[in-house]
């Protein structure tokens, strides 16, 4: 997994694979996966969806050049590596077990929390040494683009949500002949919701399957 930046340049990804490469070359690889995403939300990673799915039916290991391009994410992390059952390995965490996992993960979102801070504090003493940071727009001072973002942002959540990535997946497992409810265990444990944020059942399942397929003709 890479940035979008990373991956037009190929330093990131070719950095990843070059992890990978070293510590496993003489182990086999059954497939090889890449999102060009952010690793925040693993919900928009339809290749990290596939790698899963994979790792489920052959009950394979999910290898990861670093943590961190799994997800930002500790819950998330957790949530994968219990679906995996433990197969999870990554290049810069030698015998990751749970504990090793979510003890890196909860320092990584401390650093984070740490630099958000810094740079909130950095704002905060140039406006009190230079005045107001930038004068607003029209729009933003009479809350158009305000409303404009909200609405915009509540568009793309409708027609969103979960639901286009917990599709792939569903497609994916059902291409491999899972049943109805196998693959609401797999949605639930990976974290989907479903729109009212209840967890799936079978019958949710099949009727967004149809739905997908309905919009694809």
């Amino acid at each position: 997994m890479s940035t979008k930046r990373q991956g037009d340049s190929g330093l990131g990804l070719d950095a990843q694979r070059a992890y990978i490469e070293h510590y496993y070359s003489d182990k086999p690889i059954l497939a090889e996966f890449t999102d060009v995403q952010s690793g925040k939300d693993v919900f928009n990673r339809p290749e990290l969806m596939k790698a899963l799915a994979l790792c489920q039916e052959q009950q394979a290991i999910l290898v990861v050049a670093k943590i961190d391009r799994l997800s930002r994410n500790t819950e998330q992390a957790l949530a994968i590596y219990r679906e995996l059952a433990g197969r999870l390995e990554s290049c810069d965490i030698p015998n990751l077990d749970k504990f090793t996992l979510t003890l890196f993960m909860a320092i990584a979102d401390r650093e984070r929390e740490l630099i958000s801070i810094r740079t909130t504090g950095a704002l905060v003493q140039k406006v009190k040494r230079s005045g107001q940071w930038r004068k607003g727009s029209q729009a933003f001072t009479t809350g158009r683009a305000a409303r404009l973002g909200h609405a915009t942002i509540k568009a793309q959540a409708a027609q969103n949500g979960q639901s286009r990535p917990a599709s792939a997946m569903i497609n994916q497992l059902r291409q491999q002949h899972y049943s109805w409810s196998a693959i609401a265990r797999h949605l639930n444990a990976g974290g989907f919701k479903t729109p009212k944020g209840g967890h799936y059942q079978a019958v949710q399942v099949q009727r967004l399957y149809q739905r997908a397929l309905a919009e694809a003709l």
